[in-house]
């Protein structure tokens, strides 16, 4: 039992201990040293021996061997930055016929532990343990007194690092699962943001394809339009054309009459001089006959041919269409608000002869808004046109929640 409660004390210090066979020479240590939770970088074993550092050792340490001289007292003291230092106690003091059958080499473990705030370490400013030479033996073991007085101190402070150790891996557990919950919801989320998006881009291509195909008909139909008139301009020339022709008569435009002159508003017509010789051989030529011509000149007739279209009569009379009563339908109008974590919904229903047409308005926190007629992703104008409007027609009723 005795046995039993010494390595129960050593293994809530953190230490262990191995039986070797025996062996010649000065007294041997095989250490072992453990961060729980971490690696062995930045550990050091600082080596004193009588009061004074003797070595200083950073590398190696999950598995190292130290000579210890006989007749001498050591401390080492095991440390890294964040963990609680643990300190051990070796009284190599013998008598002097032991030293020539040698020891057996003393094997420990060493495991450190993340030093906490509330957690009392004050017991580990102590070796946790002392190991000297034992007589009843005859070799170096624990010093079970020892132990025992400081049994308890350890223990509790195991205990309480263990209370600590569960709770850091509950709260890293759960701080997982938070974060794991986040990102699923931010995954969620931007599926949902990159969703309405291309549903947006969809509803903006159809629009603008819609537009576009407006446009290409009004063109195709101002085309049409100025075919028809320039087509409709061109027969109307073509029958003034045929109308003009009809009204002043078969064949070419009369010449304008011949003018006559009086044959004595000519004048006398100097006879050109011709040589002598020539006037002999000539006949001679009758004298002219000076006066007014008797001849009867043709002066032309002008005259205007009716035309053979009959004048076209207004009718004046007014026909009288029927009264037509304009319908009245009453529109209910029902307004509610959702708010939730990342986005605010408008939802407007209208509900007009029992046929209930639904409007969304979704505006996220990080900026994109969105609309919806019944389901279907509608522009910014069509919402304002028909859901905001319709609260200003007359006859349309709103209705609240409690309606």
């Amino acid at each position: 039992m005795k046995i039993l409660h010494l390595r129960g004390a050593l293994l809530a210090a953190g230490l262990a201990i191995t039986s070797l066979a025996s062996s010649q020479g000065p007294f041997q240590v095989n250490g072992r040293l453990k961060a729980e939770g971490s690696d062995l970088s930045g550990a050091r074993a600082v080596v004193y021996k009588d009061g004074v550092k003797e070595r200083v050792i950073t590398t190696g340490l999950h598995k190292f061997s130290l000579e210890l001289a006989l007749n001498a007292s050591y401390i080492i003291a095991f440390e890294k930055d964040g963990f609680v230092a643990k300190k051990l106690s070796f009284n190599t003091r013998v008598p002097g016929d032991a030293a020539s059958k040698g020891f057996t080499p003393f094997d420990f473990a060493v495991s450190l532990f993340k030093q906490y705030d509330d957690v009392n370490v004050v017991v580990f400013n102590q070796p946790v343990g002392i190991i000297r030479y034992d007589p009843a033996v005859g070799d170096f073991d624990y010093d079970t007194d020892y132990t025992k007085s400081i049994q308890s101190q350890l223990q509790e402070a195991a205990a309480q690092v263990e209370r600590k150790q569960k709770q850091e891996s509950q709260a890293a557990a759960e701080a997982e699962k938070r974060k794991a919950e986040e990102a699923k919801a931010q995954a969620k989320a931007d599926a949902e943001a990159r969703r309405q998006a291309a549903a947006q881009q969809a509803a903006e291509a159809k629009a603008k394809a819609d537009a576009d195909r407006q446009a290409e008909a009004e063109r195709l139909a101002a085309e049409r339009a100025q075919a028809e008139t320039a087509k409709r301009d061109k027969a109307r020339e073509e029958a003034v054309r045929r109308e003009s022709a009809k009204t002043s008569g078969p064949g070419t435009t009369p010449d304008p009459p011949t003018r006559t002159v009086p044959i004595a508003a000519q004048g006398k017509v100097k006879e050109p001089k011709v040589p002598q010789a020539a006037r002999k051989s000539e006949p001679r030529a009758p004298e002219p006959v000076t006066g007014e011509d008797g001849r009867r000149a043709l002066e032309p007739t002008m005259a205007e041919e009716p035309s053979r279209m009959a004048v076209a009569r207004m009718n004046t009379a007014v026909e009288e269409r029927p009264a037509v009563e304009p319908e009245v339908h009453e529109t209910l109008r029902n307004e509610d608000l959702i708010v939730e974590a990342a986005k605010i919904t408008t939802v407007v229903r209208l509900e007009t002869n029992g046929v209930t047409t639904e409007y969304r308005r979704v505006s996220h926190k990080w900026g994109g808004v969105f609309y919806f007629k019944d389901g279907q992703a509608c522009s910014q104008l069509v919402y304002e046109r028909e859901a905001l409007a319709q609260d200003q027609l007359a006859g349309a009723t709103p209705r609240g929640k409690l309606d």
